[in-house]
This record gives structure tokens, sequence and C-alpha cells, in this order.
């Protein structure tokens, strides 16, 4: 009788221990899965609201994740006016959202009296089974970050939002995500003010974002699609970076080489590699010291504020989407002249919309107060194809899918690698013709001129 009953005593403590870890990890792992209505688990007080970004759902070995967005407002200063929103990306190695960064920074941000809006990202890796695998698309998060920066624009004066003075704060993977981001953001106002990133995980999280879902990202050696230090270009908003040289999982040599692809591209930005500490946030004293007295401030928000002194670039990256006719009829924006004449910043519509933004800046017909970089050349790969001695005009009509993140086939170009002469159903719609052609996976007996 003793025996039994001190089984189940066992039993009970098990059971407890085993919530309270569950509880721990709901918090830590899967805090986005919570519904709009459940305020509270978040981690800091002052929750305004929480909302389903509606995204999608993907799903890690049968876990389900969808991506939350948690908006807290100030009690600082005037704070009913709308006011410099920072968007915090955290971090956790793309498999766990961790989230001492949000205890930390983002108490600082509050009290300077910004807006502070947490994003629970997906992840294409699970905490709990085969963490080395890639187990759903990690593009998801990008394409959670796109939502979350919509949310924050549209609902600007229902959030307390100043929609030019959005700042993304990304720590480790979510430094990774926020620079990738910064990097490759291209719909019409869809780039934040500036980034401020603190310890990026630049080269892991890149080759985690290039490999194939159910394969290892360990030793992938071709990630530059998914590397922000390659990515760069004039385009990229003005940076802010921390890091610390006792860091042993993000190492200097990737934050110099990723400083110096923005100095060579001039973009604006500010380094403080603090000396020991590691892949953490130190006290902010010794950022200021490493700071050689450019830097002011008490707490992390001084690096919001530095990252905001910094100029905008001189030109954006421009989409060149198409409108819905010219979809229906398989016109794409670089080869419908007629349009692009007839249309651009004369038609109230094609304003509005923003419709082939790039062709119509390249024909001198750009909209009002846009400046469009001159695009980067993407692929140098001769064709495979046979040679023919004719061409062809190539359209270059994107799938759906890659409207719906903003992007153009010239400019997405993972899914190029992934797909074109790989995938049937792109082969039969000749989809993306002439950004296919060009990275040399065209399709077969077209060669485009």
């Amino acid at each position: 009788m003793f025996k039994a009953h001190a089984a189940l005593q066992y039993i009970i403590i098990m059971i407890i221990l085993i919530s309270v870890v569950n509880a721990k990890s709901l918090r830590n792992h899967d805090r986005r899965l919570a519904q709009s209505e459940n305020l509270t688990a978040s981690p800091i007080p002052g929750l305004h609201t929480s909302i389903n970004l509606g995204t999608g759902i993907s799903s890690c070995y049968g876990t389900q994740q969808e991506a939350i967005l948690d908006i807290y407002f100030s009690t600082a200063g005037n704070s009913d006016l709308p006011t410099t929103t920072v968007l915090h990306l955290p971090g956790g190695a793309y498999m766990n959202l961790v989230p001492d960064t949000i205890e930390k920074a983002g108490i600082d941000y509050l009290n300077a009296g910004y807006t502070l809006a947490v994003l629970y990202y997906r992840l294409p890796r699970s905490s709990t089974e085969k963490s080395w695998l890639i187990c759903s698309d990690p593009w998801d998060a990008i394409v959670d970050v796109s939502a979350a920066m919509k949310v924050l624009r549209d609902g600007a004066d229902i959030y307390r939002v100043d929609p030019n003075q959005i700042v993304i704060s990304g720590f480790s993977a979510g430094g990774h995500l926020a620079a990738l981001y910064g990097s490759t953001c291209e719909a019409r106002w869809s780039c934040p003010r500036s980034l401020v990133l603190h310890f990026p995980f630049l080269e892991t999280g890149a080759k985690i974002f290039c490999s194939n879902i159910g394969s290892s990202f360990s030793n992938i050696q071709d990630y530059n699609d998914c590397f922000p230090t390659t990515l760069v270009d004039k385009a990229m908003p003005p940076t802010v970076l921390y890091h610390a040289s006792g860091d042993t999982i993000v190492s200097t040599d990737e934050m110099t080489a990723f400083v110096q692809s923005m100095s060579v591209q001039g973009v604006a930005h500010e380094y403080y590699e603090v000396p020991g500490g590691g892949h953490f946030l130190v006290p902010f004293q010794q950022v200021v010291d490493a700071s050689a007295g450019t830097l002011g401030g008490d707490t992390y928000a001084a690096l919001i504020e530095k990252s905001l002194d910094m100029p905008s670039p001189e030109c954006s990256r421009c989409d060149d989407i198409p409108s819905k006719w010219m979809i229906d009829n398989g016109k794409s924006c670089d080869i419908e002249e007629w349009s692009v004449q007839n249309r651009c910043n004369t038609s109230v519509s094609w304003v509005e919309d923003g419709y082939c933004r790039q062709s119509c800046f390249d024909y001198g017909k750009g909209y009002t107060d846009e400046i469009c970089c001159e695009p980067k050349t993407e692929n140098n790969h001769p064709s495979m194809h046979p040679s023919t001695s004719s061409c062809i005009e190539c359209s270059d009509i994107p799938p759906q899918f890659i409207l719906d993140l903003h992007k153009t086939c010239a400019t997405a170009t993972y899914s190029i690698k992934k797909n074109c002469i790989d995938n049937s159903w792109w082969v039969e719609n000749n989809l993306c013709q002439k950004s296919c052609d060009a990275a040399g996976r065209g399709y077969p007996g077209i060669k485009c001129c």
C-alpha cells in the first residue's frame, strides 16, 4: 500500500514538472501559436493587442505554426501620438523564439517612448526533433516580416505608428532575418527606415534559408541568394551593427565582411564591436565605451536613435509588378511598351497601385518622389539549353506566390533556382521565361533575346 502511494506521488510530481516544462516551452517556443485574444503569455507587461497575421500555417513534425504580432504602447511621453515604432525580431537559431531580448531591449524601447511590435515569426527548424534538418520553408519568415510591416503601416493611426519611422531590430537569427529583409524588400513602402542588428546569425542563417525542406543545412556551399553580405546594395536601409568579440556563435570576421559590403555600396552604417562579452546583450555602458564617443544614452534604445540619425538611401529597390490586364494577357512590364508609355505616372490607377515601378522609372515616367536604383545583375550564367540561330522576345510572368511576396521573376532568385525547368507546371505555363533563361535554366527549344 505504501509503495503504491509513493508511486502515485511520484507520478503526480512528474506530471507537474512536465506541465511546467510545457508551459515554458509554450512561452519560449510556441508563443506564436497563441490566439489573438490570449494576452496572458506576454514576456513583458503592457501588451495592447496580439494579431494573428494570417500568413498561413506552417508545420514542423506535426507542430503547427502561425505568425503572431504583439503590439505594445509606451506610457512615456505623449503616448497617444504616432511615434517611432520598433519591429522586434527575437532570436533562437530559427528553432526557438527566445524572450530574453524582449525582456531587456523591448523594455528599453518602451521606456524611450517608442511603440513596440514583437513578431513571433514561423520557424524552419524544430527544437525537439532533428534540429539539423529544415522542416518547413524558411522563407515563410520573410513573408511574416512583410505582413507585419504592412499591418503597422496600414494601421498606423490605430497602433500609434509613424509609418516613416519604423525600425527593424533583430537579434541573432532575428538579426539575419532583419538583414535579409532589408537587403531584399522592394515592394512600395515595404522597407523599414533603418535596421539595428545585434550579433546577427548571417552565415548560418543564410545556409538555413537556402536549404531544401528535409535537408541538412550545415554543409551547404551555395547560399549567396540568402546571404545579406552578398545581397547588400545601394538601397539597403541605414544599419547599426552590434557584436561582441567573445561571441563564439557569430564570428567577428562575419561582421567585418558585412561592414565591408555596406561600405562598398555606400550604405550608411555604424559598427560597435564590444571587447569580450558573448552572444548576448552586455551592459549598455560597454557599448558606449566601445563607440569612441560617437554614442550616447544609457539603454539599447540609443541604437534605435542612432539608426534614425543616419541618412536614408538615395534610391529604392523598385518592383515591376504588371497590372491585372497585363497578367491576363501574358504581358510583363519590360516588354509591354504601350502600357508603360501611356500609363505610369499619367494613370490614376497606376499611380495608386504602383504598377511597373522599375520599368516606368527606366522609361522616364517614374512615380512622384521615387528614385529607383539600378537593379543588380543577379545571374551571369550561360544558358543550358542548346544555342539556336534565332531567339524570341520572352515574357517574364511570375506565378501568384511570387506576386504575393511583392517580388518579380528577376528578383525571386531562390524560386528561380528551385523551379524553372525542374517544375513541370512552370514549364507548361512558361512562367518566368526570361529570368529562367538568364539563370541558365531556360525551357527546351526557347532562346530569349
